[in-house]
């Protein structure tokens, strides 16, 4: 027969139930931003049935992370369980970029066929998201403690997001066109990873890798003079993340 570290059995009701953690992380961010520059058809005259030209820039850096979870756990067996939570975080730093663009100062750019360049950046403020986990503890290890498993997890994210881009042609006087935008949006990525818990049933550690995706856009002008060119921005983003974290449980005491 197992003794009791080896069974999960033994110690099951111990992990069952309320739990509340808080959790550390560093996200790999590489984003893609691509932009377009649209004329209507009968606007330029160099281009009677309309003119589209794209570009795009891609650079990668990190987001830290901090978050705060609760959630409940329930055993399916004595050795597999599910747990739901709702998970807070706010973050900090940022990626950022040039977009070279497509024009060299050549020509005045008004009626424009090109995409402009400029800086850009990324910034991710806050979130709130539900995350599942499907865990299993093993019979063996028991080096790791009463609280070990190791685990799937999936979740979706409500995201609020900060993109910055500017716009400098590199022309003097009338030639020259600059300006900056600001935007704050929302996004909803989504994540799965997996994880490795360990400690005591009532205190744990564990240890997660995750990848995540979202995008967001903007749009500008409508295209319909040469001063208002329709401008799509997209930022796509994809995220690995490594993460340290900590769970207390509030077991159902059976």
């Amino acid at each position: 027969m197992s003794s009791p570290i080896l069974a999960p059995g033994a110690w099951a009701n111990d992990t069952e139930g309320l739990f509340a953690g808080v959790r550390f992380g560093h996200e790999l961010a590489g984003i893609e931003y691509a932009k377009t520059v649209h004329y209507n058809a009968g606007v330029l005259a160099s281009h009677p049935q309309g003119s589209v030209v794209a570009g795009s820039d891609r650079a990668r850096d990190g987001f830290n992370a901090f978050s705060a979870n609760l959630g409940y756990r329930a055993f399916l067996s004595d050795q597999v369980y599910l747990s739901g939570e709702v998970e807070g975080a706010v973050y900090s730093n940022a990626v950022q970029g040039f977009f070279e663009g497509t024009y060299t100062g050549h020509e005045r750019p008004i009626p424009s066929e090109h995409v402009f360049p400029g800086s850009w950046k990324v910034e991710k403020n806050h979130s709130i998201g539900f995350n599942a986990r499907l865990g299993y503890v093993p019979r063996g290890l028991a080096f790791l403690g009463e609280g070990r498993s190791v685990y799937l997890i999936s979740g979706v994210k409500w995201l609020d997001a900060t993109f910055e881009a500017a716009i400098d042609n590199g022309g003097v006087g009338a030639d020259a066109i600059r300006s900056m935008t600001r935007k704050t949006r929302d996004a909803v990525p989504w994540l799965i990873g997996g994880g490795l818990e360990f400690g005591s049933s009532k205190n744990r550690v564990d240890v997660r890798i995750h990848y995540s995706s979202w995008s967001m856009d903007y749009a500008s002008g409508d295209g319909a003079t040469e001063q208002s060119a329709y401008v799509p921005s997209t930022f796509d983003v994809d995220e690995v993340g490594v993460s340290l974290g900590y769970t207390r449980s509030f077991s159902l005491g059976m």
